[in-house]
């Protein structure tokens, strides 16, 4: 049994190698030959004031690997207001000696022998497949003559909305905005180190959209980002949560593709009396009647050419990442996984240690 830590998960996968691991996945989503394990979170009382506990797992089966992947998170989340607008924020509070930390891991079975193969933090990966899924939808949506970036968000995620933007066309410009001026002038800092491109933080979301060919949000917000004005003949626009979009915006659009439409948003278990929950799956465009989600093909539809990708240079598209799944981590996990037995990377354990000799 592996090993792995999210460093070298960083090593033996980039943004590209993300996207080739994911697409085959999606061809067999097409096909009916994976199963799907819904996210279920399940949400209790925590003394920090203003949080609550919140313990989240979904799997995801990929036969023609042989893998199932269970991807499991303990956490402490809070609803702070950034700018006026509810984030969701996971708080950390795992002991560790270095201070706070997160838990989220991910482990992978053989779906030939049960055996538990491989176990790593989820979230180098957890990144790298958001902004892989995202990269793919561009791939097919955008314009190919795409050449200037809005980027909304300059957090963790934002930073692999760029490169898969950037792996995918030949922006020229790339302007980022988020709330806070430090946050989104640091990273443009780090990114220049990467990217040789012109990149530059601006003041307002105004001044980031003006003229963008590609409108990517990467934020944690619980309510809209995009605004409807922004949509443009042309234009293409992403998100990586659901509450970023609303009923308005995915009216403007010409082409609007799910990430999944196969697999129901995540169910919240709350206990009673739990309090400060604001349910992020229980009501909203996705499931109170304003939006058909059926009428929508996904990308699994688009990459197998069951559904058209982008048409015309008029045509206003979007990409919703409207699901999560933990088949994404079945796929990117065979990927890394088969990488770290080639290069002999990571830890190894005993077999022993997790398989049993009784029958449970």
């Amino acid at each position: 049994m592996l090993i792995l830590s999210n460093e070298e998960i960083g090593k033996l996968l980039t943004i590209e190698e993300c996207m080739k691991a994911l697409e085959p996945m999606y061809h067999d989503v097409a096909a009916d030959r994976v199963l799907f394990s819904p996210r279920v979170d399940n949400i209790g009382p925590h003394p920090l004031e203003g949080a609550y506990y919140a313990f989240k797992h979904m799997g995801g089966t990929w036969p023609r690997e042989k893998v199932q992947a269970l991807r499991i998170n303990s956490d402490v989340v809070t609803h702070p207001l950034v700018a006026g607008k509810p984030r969701r924020v996971k708080q950390p509070l795992a002991p560790s000696s270095t201070g706070g930390r997160w838990v989220g891991l991910v482990l992978l079975f053989n779906t030939e022998t049960g055996a538990l193969m491989a176990m790593f933090p989820d979230g180098v990966m957890q990144r790298l497949r958001v902004g892989a899924t995202s990269g793919l939808g561009l791939r097919h949506l955008a314009r190919e003559d795409a050449r200037r970036l809005a980027l909304i968000g300059s957090g963790w995620q934002a930073g692999t909305q760029l490169s898969a933007a950037l792996a995918v066309r030949q922006f020229r410009e790339v302007r980022i905005w988020s709330p806070r001026r430090e946050s989104r002038e640091a990273f443009v800092a780090e990114a220049r180190k990467l990217y040789d491109v012109d990149l530059r933080a601006v003041e307002t979301a105004e001044a980031c959209v003006e003229g963008a060919d590609v409108i990517a949000a990467a934020t944690s917000s619980m309510v809209r980002v995009i605004e409807p004005r922004w949509l443009k003949p042309g234009v293409h626009v992403s998100c990586i949560k659901t509450q970023e979009v609303d009923a308005e915006v995915l009216e403007r659009g010409d082409r609007v593709v799910l990430s999944n439409r196969r697999q129901a948003k995540h169910y919240d278990n709350v206990m009673q009396d739990t309090p400060n929950v604001q349910s992020e799956s229980a009501r909203g465009w996705w499931n109170d009647g304003r939006v058909r989600i059926e009428r929508f093909p996904d990308l699994a539809d688009v990459l197998t050419e069951r559904a058209s990708g982008r048409q015309s240079d008029r045509e206003i598209t979007c990409f919703v990442n409207n699901v999560g799944t933990g088949l994404q981590f079945a796929a990117a996990g065979a990927y890394v996984l088969g990488r770290a037995r080639a290069g002999r990377v990571g830890t190894e354990l005993p077999d022993d240690w997790f398989t049993e000799d009784v029958h449970p």
